[in-house]
């Protein structure tokens, strides 16, 4: 945007706080966490770049544990999932339709300074921010909210060679750049895939 000084001589406004945009996190211990889904499909898209693999976009319940419905003019109530479907179901499934399946969220974890959980976004896609606590609890979990990520260890020596590592504690927070697939079992109408 240009605009003219007081001496009318142009110059680029500045915002007035700078936006900081942060580094990906590509890099530190690896995590691979799956959970159960029932939403509406909204697209299923073949990968325009090579043909061989296709994209699906749920929309799910924002808090499946109430309910998996969720009202569609209230936003605060879902969340759009955008992912990779790696078997194929965006060929046969519509658009419209309800379906089940699982979310595999995957990605590198890197300790961040934050008070809260939370997705940076309206939409859990590949690259998403995700930001979640951990509990150390004789095992190490992560709840970045919408699901938990569980790490296992081959030993407690392992798992407290880690924690040191990466400078984590119970109560500490962690950030990822998630990957995310879609894998779908059934689809239909919404009575159908809901009354299960």
């Amino acid at each position: 945007m240009t605009a003219v000084g007081s001496r009318g001589r142009g110059f680029i406004a500045r915002p007035a706080v700078a936006a900081s945009v942060a580094k990906a996190i590509s890099s530190g211990p690896e995590f691979e966490a799956a959970f159960p889904v029932k939403g509406r499909v909204l697209e299923a898209v073949l990968c325009s770049d090579c043909e061989a693999e296709g994209y699906l976009r749920l929309r799910v319940a924002r808090n499946p544990e109430k309910s998996w419905s969720y009202d569609p003019k209230d936003p605060s109530t879902f969340l759009d999932v955008y992912g990779l479907d790696p078997h194929g179901a965006y060929a046969k499934v519509r658009a419209g339709e309800w379906a089940e399946g699982r979310i595999v969220c995957f990605g590198y974890l890197k300790k961040v300074w934050s008070k809260r959980i939370e997705i940076v976004g309206d939409v859990l896609q590949g690259g998403t921010r995700l930001v979640g606590r951990v509990h150390v609890d004789g095992a190490v979990a992560i709840d970045f909210g919408l699901f938990q990520a569980r790490l296992s260890f081959e030993d407690d020596r392992t798992r407290e060679k880690f924690l040191k590592d990466a400078g984590l504690h119970d109560g500490a927070f962690v950030a990822t750049d998630v990957g995310v697939d879609i894998e779908l079992k059934r689809w239909g109408p919404k009575e159908q895939i809901l009354r299960r």
